[in-house]
């Protein structure tokens, strides 16, 4: 059980996600005291992160099962945004899979100290953990700086889908964009809105423009859930086994 800070008061937060929306987990309230964070009530999640299958070289992802996997992702959003709840920290390891389903965790959790749990923040810097800034939108890594306060951040539905974005990208390539990059490299090329130069990367057109519709720079031409579950019902259907991980950095090659 983990103390929480900054909480003054009670507060009883009601989520009541029906069962029938098999993508998320099926939270039936959460409880905040002066002292302490519990959840009322949890399903134990089964299976593995999809982080962890996308990097296993034993598990074939074609086409059509990353699709599959993205339009549970994209159904379960849907749900969440339609009820006003934002994931704010959208991302593989917040996905599991088991049996070819798939499961959200942690949607509206987000703490800045959470994800710098692994780190440290001081007066200058800004420790953050491998992997987390590349889901962040544009307009969230323009306001980022190490005395930046979760309640300060742009956080949107938008936001929710440039994240989902980075899954999309990590399903076919098998590993995160900007591998290997530092941290104020992946800053400065996001917050100006430079993307990975994705023919290295061996997506078809049609994946890639799903990807660049999701990582658009400005907030309203980024498609919402809705729209995402259209746009992969009309991907084709193909066999085709995507390959692992390889290096897709040669240089700083990027398209704007």
């Amino acid at each position: 059980m983990e103390e929480t800070q900054g909480h003054t008061k009670q507060a009883l937060i009601s989520v009541c996600l029906p069962v029938s929306q098999p993508a998320l987990i099926g939270y039936r309230g959460f409880l905040l005291t002066c002292r302490f964070a519990i959840p009322s009530y949890f399903t134990l999640c089964k299976g593995r992160t999809l982080y962890s299958v996308v990097r296993d070289a034993k598990v074939v992802l074609d086409v059509n099962k990353t699709r599959q996997i993205a339009q549970e992702m994209v159904k379960g959003m849907g749900y969440l945004h339609a009820k006003g709840i934002l994931h704010k920290d959208m991302k593989s390891k917040n996905v599991f899979y088991d049996n070819g389903k798939v499961v959200i965790t942690d949607f509206g959790l987000f703490t800045i100290s959470g994800v710098l749990q692994a780190g440290s923040r001081r007066e200058d810097k800004l420790r953050i953990p491998n992997g987390w800034l590349c889901h962040l939108a544009p307009e969230i890594m323009q306001q980022l700086s190490p005395d930046t306060e979760e309640d300060k951040l742009p956080f949107s539905k938008q936001s929710d889908v440039f994240a989902f974005g980075t899954i999309w990208y990590e399903l076919h390539a098998r590993e995160w964009p900007y591998k290997s990059q530092p941290a104020e490299v992946i800053v400065w090329q996001i917050g100006s809105g430079m993307k990975p130069n994705l023919a290295q990367t061996g997506m078809g057109k049609e994946i890639s423009d799903i990807l660049l519709l999701c990582w658009a720079f400005k907030q309203d031409e980024r498609p919402s859930f809705s729209k995402l579950v259209d746009l992969l019902e009309k991907l084709p259907k193909r066999n085709r086994r995507l390959s692992h991980p390889g290096h897709f950095w040669k240089s700083a090659e990027y398209v704007k």
